[in-house]
């Protein structure tokens, strides 16, 4: 039982830590990229807990669970156990990310930092589906009980997302700046 949960999590360590599967799989190497990134070290416990959660055993699936909710209290990174999440997943920056249990990711998925990816929890029957290829820029926030986004689609940074883009697309929220000059009658005086 737990060579099989190794085997699989080997798997995922293979491409998501060590590149790719083409190259020499070496625990030398895992322990170096962990030590100096903590995508890496987040990323190694997330794919421990994830391959767990696969188990049929219910007391591996508590540990995983366990292990869980200690690598998100220690990374302030929350993927829910029970999100499908396919090979090749990337993270910018491990910080302020939240996935639902709902979601059904597909590979080479990348998500960058303070994303959100939720359900609003007002049906009952609730469809989270994002595709292959899929990247979620920075201060994303995705929230529907009935969404899809298609493979290669792109949501830009500080987008706010509940209807479902097709394959290939880019989605943004066109956000004009406003630049203006001072007042301090206004907005009160500098600090000192």
């Amino acid at each position: 039982m737990l060579a099989d949960i190794f085997r699989v999590a080997k798997r995922y360590w293979h491409i998501e830590i060590i590149g790719s599967l083409d190259k020499p799989f070496k625990w030398k190497r895992i322990i170096q990229k962990c030590r100096r990134n903590n995508r890496y070290r987040y990323i190694f416990w997330y794919r421990l807990a994830y391959a767990m959660n696969k188990s049929d055993s219910k007391f591996w699936r508590r540990r995983a669970k366990l292990l869980n909710e200690k690598t998100s209290r220690t990374f302030n990174v929350e993927i829910m156990m029970g999100a499908e999440v396919g090979e090749g997943l990337w993270i910018a920056h491990p910080t302020g990310i939240v996935i639902t249990s709902h979601a059904k990711i597909g590979k080479n998925f990348k998500i960058w930092q303070n994303c959100t990816i939720g359900i609003k929890g007002q049906q009952d029957d609730i469809r989270l589906v994002i595709g292959d290829g899929v990247r979620v820029h920075a201060h994303a926030c995705i929230i529907s009980d009935d969404l899809e986004l298609g493979d290669n689609a792109v949501v830009g940074a500080g987008t706010f997302l509940n209807k479902s883009v097709p394959a290939g697309h880019v989605v943004f929220n066109p956000a004009p700046q406003v630049i203006r000059e001072y007042d301090a009658a206004a907005m009160g005086r500098f600090q000192q």
